[in-house]
C-alpha cells in the first residue's frame, strides 16, 4: 500500500527536508540513521502535524475497521467499494475523528494512575477519538467519543489483574502487543523526562496473570514520540 508522509517544514533548510524523504523508509530496517532521523523529524514536524500523521495511519495499517454493533455514530462512515469487494459494500466502517476535549477531563484518570501521560499521548487523547485499532506494531486502546474520558479509562483498567499489578508500580497500559499477543505495552512513568516523555515497556503477561507479579519486560521504544514516528513510516513505499 502506498503512503506519502508529509513533512511540515519548520526550518527553511531544504536539504534537511530532502534528507528526511530519502531516509524515511530506513526507519524500520535497523539503520544507524534512526536516531539522527528522529531528531530531524522532531525538529521539522510540528506536534500537531505529527499527531495528524499518526492518526492518518490508522486506516492505512488496519484493514478491518468495520463498524460493529454499538459503534458510536460519530465515528461511522460509509465507503465506496470496488466491484471485487462489493460483498462488503453493506458494511459500515469507522474512522478516527477530531474531537477536542477539555484537559480537565483527564484529572479523574490522572488521580487513578498517580501521574500524567506523555505530552504527545495526552494531546492525542484530548484531540481525537477512536476505537481499538491494530497498528501492526501495537494494538492501541480505544478512546471512544463521550462527554468525558470514561471509555479510555475503562480500556486501561479493563483487565483488573494487569492494572492492579502494573499501575501501582508506575507502568500505565495503553496498548497490547500485536498479533493477538496479550502482553501489555505501558508508559514507564518512573522514567518521565523533563520534556514529559517516557520509555515504552512491554510486559509478558503470564507472570502477571498467574503469579500476580511482573516477569520479563523489554523496553520497546525510548519514547511515545519515537513510537509514533515508526508507525507513521510503517509499510510506506
Amino acid at each position: 500500500m502506498f503512503c506519502n508522509p508529509i513533512f511540515y517544514q519548520i526550518s527553511s533548510n531544504k536539504s534537511d527536508l530532502d534528507t528526511l524523504k530519502k531516509l524515511g523508509r530506513r526507519i524500520l530496517c535497523g539503520s544507524p540513521t534512526l536516531n539522527v532521523l528522529n531528531i530531524k523529524l522532531h525538529t521539522l514536524m510540528s506536534d500537531k502535524k505529527l499527531l495528524q500523521q499518526f492518526v492518518d495511519s490508522f486506516q492505512r495499517l488496519d484493514d478491518d475497521m468495520v463498524a460493529l454493533d454499538g459503534t458510536p455514530l460519530e465515528l461511522i462512515v460509509k465507503r465506496e467499494v470496488d466491484e471485487w469487494d462489493s460483498w462488503r459494500g453493506d458494511l459500515d466502517l469507522w474512522e478516527p475523528k477530531r474531537i477536542d476535549t477539555n484537559p480537565d477531563r483527564l484529572e479523574p484518570l490522572y488521580s487513578r494512575i498517580a501521574g500524567r501521560f506523555p505530552v504527545m499521548y495526552e494531546q492525542l487523547v484530548l484531540s481525537f477519538r477512536w476505537l481499538e485499532v491494530d497498528l501492526q506494531m501495537i494494538r492501541l486502546f480505544a478512546n471512544p467519543p463521550g462527554v468525558n474520558l470514561s471509555g479510555l479509562t475503562e480500556a486501561i483498567f479493563n483487565d483488573p489483574i494487569i492494572a492492579d499489578v502494573l499501575i501501582p508500580a508506575g507502568f500505565v497500559p495503553f496498548a497490547y502487543a500485536p498479533s493477538g499477543n496479550y502482553d501489555a505495552l505501558c508508559f514507564d512513568l518512573n522514567a518521565m523526562t523533563s520534556q514529559r516523555d517516557c520509555p515504552i515497556i512491554q510486559f509478558e503477561h503470564e507472570s502477571i496473570l498467574c503469579d500476580l507479579k511482573t516477569g520479563e519486560r523489554w523496553q520497546r521504544w525510548e519514547s511515545f514520540r519515537d513510537l509514533m514516528t515508526e508507525i507513521i513510516f510503517l509499510n510506506c513505499k
